[in-house]
């Protein structure tokens, strides 16, 4: 009986949930079916502009400084390939990276020479790891790295004198 009086309520509370949100759903008002749609030009906007239609974002277009060429102290090249900053900074990084590497490098073959002398570091340093198997292969990839570092400024270096770059511009 129970289940009865249950399924009887559920089935009156859809019956009355259903209708009414079917009547609260917006209905298009049917006075802007009769009327003929406005195209909006560019004279029009500012009628609409009075009227407060129009909101604008940002400075206008007419009351935005537009700066000149002239106005820039920085020239403005169609391609970085042709902005010399852009090989003194490329050319900056590499050689940063080449520096710490070589120096990497000086301080792995060292080491690798006092271990040969039969002087060793009392102690591993767990901070610093070795980025070979053995020491050797440590200098070995740290030979390698470098010479790719080395290698990269080349290819700038390079590309520099095809876009007619001088070569000061480099050396920074």
């Amino acid at each position: 009986m129970r289940t009865f009086h249950f399924s009887l309520a559920t089935a009156l509370a859809l019956a009355i949930a259903i209708p009414s949100l079917a009547a609260e759903k917006p209905r298009p008002a049917q006075s802007n079916r009769n009327q003929p749609k406005k195209v909006w030009t560019n004279e029009d906007m500012d009628q609409l502009r009075a009227r407060g239609l129009i909101s604008i974002v940002g400075p206008e277009a007419n009351e935005a400084a537009v700066p000149s060429a002239s106005a820039f102290s920085q020239p403005v090249y169609a391609s970085r390939l042709q902005d010399p900053e852009w090989y003194a900074q490329q050319a900056a990084d590499l050689q940063a990276e080449l520096d710490k590497h070589a120096a990497d490098l000086r301080d792995a073959q060292a080491a690798l020479a006092q271990t040969a002398n039969g002087v060793t570091q009392p102690g591993i340093d767990m901070g610093r790891g070795n980025i070979g198997v053995t020491p050797e292969a440590g200098v070995a990839i740290l030979q390698a790295e470098t010479l790719e570092i080395q290698r990269q400024l080349d290819e700038l270096s390079d590309l520099a004198r095809q876009n007619n770059i001088p070569p000061g511009v480099l050396r920074g």
